[in-house]
């Protein structure tokens, strides 16, 4: 995705959602840099549009409906699957069955109650910044490069101070919502 082709998808999302100052809507975000742009950002901002964006690595953790609803979506589209080939012995599932299986599965997964609980699991609704621990975001580190050293011709590279993964995420969380 490129940074045009979000402000569409965000002025397709606000004439859907009907989001105003009077009626904010909030957007969760996977860091991607398409969703960093200024026209997009005064966008959201004129018509209502919270945005929050997880910080890197941390999706995993995060994502609400990937806590709690995909995880039963796909165990309910492959039990309907499985029936649909015991009822149809033989024959060939195709592209045109999946629609009706997906449309048997779906209600099954996509609950308040399970959609609740992702907001809950991750902390997002009700708030919890202490629902995860430095640890749970170990595996992200075998990426994390340390900031470029200073070459002595130019001038220093400013140094990032040491927080907890979360924190920006956090603060950004609070005084955005």
């Amino acid at each position: 995705m490129q940074e045009k082709d979000f402000l569409v998808f965000l002025k397709h999302f606000q004439n859907h959602t009907k989001s105003s100052q009077e009626s904010k809507v909030l957007v969760v975000l996977d860091n991607h840099s398409s969703h960093l742009s200024v026209e997009g950002i005064n966008f959201c901002r004129g018509h209502g549009i919270i945005l929050l964006s997880f910080p890197p690595h941390c999706s995993h953790k995060l994502q609400p409906l990937d806590r709690t609803v995909y995880g039963p979506l796909k165990k309910h589209i492959n039990s309907r699957c499985d029936n649909w080939m015991k009822t149809h012995p033989g024959a060939t599932m195709t592209i045109y069955d999946l629609p009706g299986i997906v449309k048997s599965a779906l209600p099954l997964a996509a609950t308040p109650s399970n959609i609740q609980a992702g907001f809950a699991c991750t902390g997002i609704w009700p708030f919890n910044r202490h629902i995860f621990s430095d640890i749970d975001f170990a595996p992200s580190q075998v990426t994390d490069r340390p900031p470029p050293e200073p070459s002595t011709s130019a001038a220093p590279t400013p140094t990032v101070a040491s927080s907890p993964p979360l924190a920006a995420f956090y603060y950004l969380f609070c005084h955005v919502v």
